[in-house]
């Protein structure tokens, strides 16, 4: 066995150092042989998954910490864009991400010669598992950490550090990024001849299947502007992809993981109970429209404030669902030849499903007269309405216009501060505890 003779304790702060992959530390003798027991680092690696989506919300246009909430000073700076300020109380994360894809290349180097040892699980899936969530972590830290994606500059553009072995006396420096996404692509195509789990049941739906596979993807292919795969991938999803209808009283909220929308429920949506101390800020607010079921579903007026009923709560988990594949196939046919109708499609059966049939009808035969452009503004103030608070926003905004932000200005003269149009914001820097422990990081 190429795994080494410990299992690895993964300190709580966790940073790719000059001398070490990961700080770990050995804690006992255990190696690792049976199906089951990669099985069982596997399910490890998918529990290292932070909730931090939320915090993406609040650097967005979405929330903003009340001034006189018990946690103002947990959020203003990444609010108002201080990255790495000194008196920051919560940061995004580094570590924590690397510690998944330290488990999951535990996993990859030496599954495929497991001794099997149960008839309801094999080395292929656990191994097409590893790799995807590799994958999915190394997109998710390319998106915190680097540049947008640029098809004329990638080659060039400074990605993150790609990790695809235990070696830990290997020195990271950061990829390019068109090279991390060939290590990421490379990953989910070494996958799929592996998949023998076309959709995972309902008490499993926080592992990767060959379904949710394809919608990590088609989401890739989409940041990528590669328009004809990710609407390829999106329309073979869309047969077998539910929505709720928020017409019917008992609905079941779609980013709930009991969902018959959700297709993945990997990620908890926050991870504090301090939403609580967040607001909407109004231009926000603004998108919806009288006659969108949402609002009352998602947030509630607290004085002057509307503020997130989505929050903390163990059922309250979603990486993939059903409103994401149907939006990635009306934005990629909006850009298309040829597809502009296909796109109008996708896009109303999503609106039919959060709109009284009032509203429906009007906002129906707006989209149907629209050019190409106004259908992809339209496009993008929906994700903004379904997708609040689960991190689409912020990666959104990022990866097409890049616009200006404006904010209220606790801090100063200025009642205002802003994120110019394109600002060097727009890309979160490494953590100050990464780039210390690793010069390498900084170049």
């Amino acid at each position: 066995m190429k795994i080494k003779n410990i299992i690895y304790s993964i300190c709580s702060v966790v940073v790719l150092s000059s001398c070490n992959y990961l700080d770990i530390t050995p804690a006992g003798k255990v190696i690792p042989e049976k199906v089951t027991e990669f099985r069982a680092l596997v399910t490890s690696a998918y529990t290292t998954i932070p909730a931090y989506k939320y915090l993406l919300s609040v650097r967005s246009d979405e929330l903003f910490p009340v001034s006189d909430g018990q946690t103002f000073s947990s959020y203003i700076n990444i609010a108002l864009w201080n990255d790495n300020a000194s008196n920051s109380l919560v940061s995004y994360p580094w570590g924590d991400l690397y510690k998944t894809i330290f488990y999951a290349n535990s996993v990859i180097a030496d599954v495929m010669s497991a001794e099997i040892d149960t008839q309801d699980d094999s080395r292929e899936q656990v191994m097409a598992e590893a790799l995807t969530l590799r994958a999915f972590m190394h997109f998710e830290l390319l998106n915190l950490y680097a540049k947008a994606y640029n098809a004329t500059t990638a080659s060039s553009d400074r990605g993150i550090p790609v990790a695809t072995s235990i070696d830990i006396e290997q020195r990271y420096v950061p990829s390019t990024i068109e090279k991390v996404y060939e290590q990421i692509l490379n990953d989910i195509k070494e996958a799929k001849d592996l998949w023998q789990v076309e959709e995972q049941p309902e008490g499993t739906k926080y592992r990767f299947s060959k379904k949710t596979a394809l919608a990590l993807e088609a989401r890739i292919r989409l940041y990528r502007s590669e328009w004809e795969q990710a609407l390829n991938l999106a329309e073979e999803l869309i047969p077998t992809c539910s929505l709720e209808d928020f017409n019917d009283p008992q609905v079941t909220l779609p980013y709930e993981k009991s969902s018959k929308e959700s297709l993945m429920n990997l990620e908890k949506i926050v991870g504090s109970s301090d939403v609580r101390d967040l607001y909407v800020l109004p231009e926000y607010m603004s998108k919806y429209k009288d006659g969108d079921l949402r609002p009352a579903k998602f947030f509630t007026k607290d004085g002057e404030y509307y503020k997130l009923m989505k929050g903390n709560g163990d059922n309250l988990k979603v990486s993939f669902r059903g409103a994401e594949i149907y939006l990635i196939a009306a934005e990629a046919a909006a850009h298309v030849d040829g597809k502009l109708d296909l796109a109008k499609t996708r896009l109303k059966v999503l609106m039919e499903k959060r709109l009284t049939p009032e509203l429906y009808a009007d906002k129906s035969a707006e989209i149907n007269s629209m050019s190409q452009q106004q259908l992809l503004e339209e496009i993008a103030d929906e994700r903004a309405r379904e997708f609040v608070i689960e991190g689409h926003r912020w990666f959104d905004l990022r990866r097409t216009t890049q616009p200006e932000i404006v904010k209220p200005n606790p801090n100063g003269n200025s009642p205002t501060i802003t994120l110019g149009a394109g600002g060097i914001g727009y890309v979160i820097p490494f953590p100050t505890a990464a780039t210390e422990a690793n010069p390498d990081l900084k170049n």
